[in-house]
């Protein structure tokens, strides 16, 4: 006998043999092979169906929708404190008096930062926000200057002291980066008490702000009518037109009514103009080509 028949024939299993099921087991089996054969017989039909119909017009899974982008708020974050800020401000600043006013004129009658090159102190404005400007909120006031030149030359003003106004009118915001206080520097300026109807602006006592600090120390280095805009620049026309001279309205028409229709009329805290910043440079040294007191 070879090797192969010398081992052992294995028992044949017989269904006595296997684990018997309870009649529950069986049952859930017969049902659970009910349901997958229907389940196949249904994916063949679809198959079949879709391959041999007309094909449907809309694809059967429609593309997700992209998501919309959040609507911004029509005020940046934290406006609701700006404008509790920017009320304070205001309220402190229409508190100022004729001796306040006297007091603040003789401070700015000396320099604040010794002397300095003019374009040196513009840049100095990207480190100053105007607190009670809703406009602008927390743009700074070098961003304001480009807004302003920006729209000046898309209008083709062709103005050479125009220009010279925008990039100067503001520069009395930079006593913001000293110990003023800030009801001193900003805010408009609206008359004290009561002026004689026609004998000029010059006469009337306004409140003290960045107009009058500007004036104070650049009235010697630029034209007459140029020191004129950068000390009523923020003045109400409407308001102050009873106390003018000739040479005010005279101003006024040529320069200020202009001027102001950019300075007011294009303050944006989203918009970064574009604009060539080495020519407003060179209108600057050119115009002041040594250091001056300020």
């Amino acid at each position: 006998m070879d090797e192969f028949s010398k081992k052992p024939v294995l028992k044949q299993e017989t269904k006595r043999d296997l684990p018997q099921e309870s009649p529950a087991t069986s049952s859930r089996r017969r049902f659970l092979g009910i349901g997958v054969a229907a389940a196949v017989a249904g994916l063949t039909g679809f198959g079949a169906g879709v391959r041999f119909s007309e094909q449907p017009k809309e694809p059967l899974l429609k593309p997700v929708q992209p998501a919309q982008p959040v609507q911004r708020p029509r005020e940046p974050l934290g406006s609701r404190k700006f404008k509790a800020r920017n009320r304070a401000i205001l309220q402190r600043h229409n508190e100022q008096t004729r001796e306040v006013v006297e007091r603040l004129r003789l401070k700015y009658h000396n320099a604040v930062f010794g002397k300095a090159r003019v374009w040196d102190l513009i840049e100095k404005l990207a480190f100053c926000v105007d607190e009670t400007d809703q406009s602008l909120y927390c743009t700074s006031q070098f961003v304001h200057v480009q807004q302003v030149l920006a729209a000046m030359e898309q209008d083709g003003i062709e103005e050479h002291d125009l220009f010279l106004a925008a990039l100067l009118h503001d520069l009395g915001k930079v006593t913001l980066l000293t110990d003023e206080l800030p009801e001193n520097v900003l805010c408009s300026a609206v008359p004290i008490g009561e002026a004689t109807h026609g004998a000029g602006l010059d006469r009337v006592i306004y409140q003290f702000c960045h107009g009058e600090i500007v004036y104070s120390r650049l009235k010697d280095h630029v034209p007459d009518h140029i020191a004129w805009v950068l000390r009523y620049h923020n003045i109400s026309i409407e308001k102050s037109a009873p106390y003018m001279n000739e040479r005010d309205r005279t101003y006024t028409a040529k320069y200020l009514t202009t001027f102001q229709k950019y300075d007011r009329g294009f303050k944006s805290y989203a918009s970064m103009p574009q604009i060539d910043l080495k020519k407003y440079r060179d209108l600057i040294e050119q115009t002041f080509p040594n250091p001056i007191l300020f």
